[in-house]
């Protein structure tokens, strides 16, 4: 089963690309819905309420937070 990741992102953001390259490589399966807070107010507003203010960030089917591109972080939220 995979695992389900809201990424946020922004335009011009050179880590949220490396971000997605790296999960693209990920050892399990993910299903990444990319948010772009550019694109979408709303979906700005909810990076707003959860307080997010670096990106990328990660929000994880569990309810848990990554904020900013923290390679370990994301690989322990994946249990590798």
């Amino acid at each position: 089963m995979a695992t389900k990741i809201i990424m946020f992102t922004k335009n011009e953001c050179p880590n949220c690309k490396r971000a997605k390259h790296f999960l693209g490589f990920a050892p399990v399966e993910i299903e990444l819905e990319e948010r772009n807070i550019d694109k979408d107010i709303d979906y700005k507003n909810e990076a707003d309420d959860l307080g997010i203010m670096s990106l990328p960030a990660f929000k994880f089917e569990n309810g848990n937070i990554v904020r900013g591109f923290e390679e370990g972080k994301i690989m322990n939220e994946l249990g590798l």
